[in-house]
């Protein structure tokens, strides 16, 4: 498994910072991707944008994201990286300007060597999460969580699967919602007094009823329940991360 010493010492988290912070929920403007998951193609247009790119290679220093605020820096750099730790992958983390609607991405392209592809969260969106007045740091954390689980479809090799003669992203989504729920769980086994439940009403507050869109991520109660299922399978269940990923499939399959 994939250790926060070695996402620190090896400096594989990437900051690219254009005009703008980190994000969720899919846009489909100006023909931008529909769903939160980008193509490599799709991904340089993003990359494209970034007018500063840096790696940090800081020794024992935690990798720091320049939000203005040292603290929250310090929390989030070991929030990715449990995050990391629990659900086995390492990509990259950057910033990108979404103008065209408050959004966070996940894609396979790697913008580092060892790098499982890259988390391209926007400033509008991480702005607008930390406005929120329930537990602001969390619902980014389940943000986090949900597209580090389109990274493990990615690395472990089942997104086409689950993508598969579906009319919508549905199941690629819940099943990235439920895997945000096992990172949840997890923490709460961490740490009892851990707010778990915002997981499943950030996500719940994500979904929508415009079945017939490709970009369709599930109705509010389907994205809450995915995170809950998830949860169980950590918390209660005590599940390996194996386990845990083939029952996060065939539970999507079933929807």
């Amino acid at each position: 498994m994939i250790t926060r010493r070695e996402t620190v010492l090896n400096g594989l988290l990437t900051i690219l910072w254009t005009s703008s912070s980190c994000c969720s929920n899919a846009q489909s403007q100006s023909g931008y991707p529909i769903g939160c998951m980008l193509s490599p193609d799709e991904a340089e247009r993003i990359f494209a944008r970034s007018t500063e790119q840096q790696l940090f290679f800081t020794g024992n220093e935690p990798v720091i994201i320049s939000s203005g605020n040292r603290d929250f820096d310090y929390a989030l750099a070991q929030t990715l990286s449990r995050i990391t730790d629990t659900l086995g992958v390492l990509p990259g983390f950057g910033y990108f300007d979404d103008f065209e609607g408050e959004n966070a991405y996940a894609t396979s392209a790697s913008r580092l060597g060892r790098a499982d592809g890259t988390v391209l969260c926007g400033k509008r969106f991480f702005i607008h999460t930390m406005s929120e007045l329930d537990h602001p740091d969390v619902a980014l954390t389940a943000v986090c969580a949900h597209e580090f689980g389109h990274i493990v479809q990615y690395k472990r090799g089942f997104f086409q699967a689950l993508r598969a003669g579906q009319p919508t992203i549905k199941r690629v989504e819940l099943n990235a919602d439920f895997f945000a729920g096992v990172y949840a769980g997890m923490r709460k086994l961490q740490k009892p007094d851990y707010p778990a439940a915002v997981f499943a009403s950030k996500q719940y507050s994500h979904g929508d009823y415009l079945i017939n869109s490709p970009g369709f991520h599930g109705t509010p109660d389907e994205r809450a329940a995915a995170v809950v299922r998830g949860f169980e399978v950590a918390y209660r269940e005590r599940r390996t991360l194996s386990d845990a990923i083939q029952i996060g499939i065939n539970y999507v399959l079933t929807l």
